[in-house]
């Protein structure tokens, strides 16, 4: 019986040691044969990966550049928006500033007057006219004098239609103005040149002036009310000596009657926008 249980003893020990020695043999085997499979599936797993990530980082920039190239559109338009209120501003101020100076032209000047626009020039004579939005349905007349926001001579109304009037500028070589130079008190006629310059003629030539003295209209040609400024000295010349008349010893090399002076007018004809028509020294606009 003893022997019995010995045997049986040492038959499960040899038992239990033969499934150990298989379950470790096994696990080498799998784990030999995992270690295979792994090698052969590691590259294609590194390479996959790889492959998935660029393009997954690929559509993460796309998308970003998209909502990028989208944002940067609504900033454009915003821009733009933004851009054209401030020219609106702009021009509003500079309305406003025109609108102020016509008001503080004072009594003398803004009694009767009408505020007009200009609407119209010819590119080819545009020294020597410019039309108006405003005509007799306005009270517009006939040599009806225009001044500038700042109150200087811009013209005369030479032409009234219902709807609009064309006005004849002082740079118009067929205008003559009554002007008076503003210190030495001498008078002449300005003539237009048709450029950007003035011309004052019948300047006694023994007259002192000087460059950027001040010429004002003088009153005396019927047309224009005194004191309204025209422009300044410019530049200045002893005019030719008139044929026939001897020569004396003058301070001037010759005896010339007349002095050449070129005018600088206060107003640029060419930039006016908004203009006064005051009423004619010949009667009150129009009602």
């Amino acid at each position: 019986m003893a022997a019995r249980k010995v045997g049986l003893v040492t038959g499960l020990l040899l038992l239990f040691f033969v499934m150990l020695t298989y379950q470790v043999s096994a696990e080498r085997t799998l784990s030999t044969a995992r270690g295979a499979v792994l090698g052969v599936v590691s590259p294609i797993h590194r390479a996959v990966s790889a492959a998935v990530f660029g393009v997954a980082s690929v559509w993460r920039g796309y998308v970003g550049l998209v909502g990028t190239a989208a944002r940067n559109e609504e900033l454009r338009a915003e821009n733009a928006d933004l851009q054209r209120r401030l020219r609106e501003l702009q021009e509003t101020r500079h309305e406003n500033d025109r609108l102020r100076a016509l008001l503080d032209l004072g009594p003398a000047s803004a009694q009767g007057a009408r505020l007009a626009r200009v609407v119209g020039r010819d590119l080819a004579h545009r020294y020597q006219a410019v039309t108006l939005d405003r005509g007799s349905a306005d009270g517009i007349v006939l040599d009806a004098p225009v001044l500038s926001p700042d109150g200087s001579l811009v013209g005369r109304v030479v032409q009234v239609a219902r709807w609009t009037s064309i006005v004849q500028l002082i740079t118009d070589p067929l205008s003559g103005v009554g002007a008076r130079l503003a210190e030495s008190r001498a008078t002449g006629l300005v003539n237009g040149s048709d450029g950007p310059e003035l011309e004052l003629r019948y300047i006694n030539s023994m007259t002192e002036i000087r460059q950027r003295e001040p010429i004002v209209t003088s009153g005396e040609d019927g047309l224009y009310p005194a004191g309204i400024r025209v422009g300044t000295v410019a530049s200045f010349t002893v005019g030719p000596p008139v044929p026939g008349t001897p020569r004396v010893p003058l301070a001037r090399e010759e005896t010339a009657l007349f002095l050449e002076v070129r005018v600088r007018p206060d107003v640029d004809v060419l930039r006016l926008e908004t203009v006064l028509v005051i009423a004619p020294l010949a009667g009150p606009l129009a009602s």
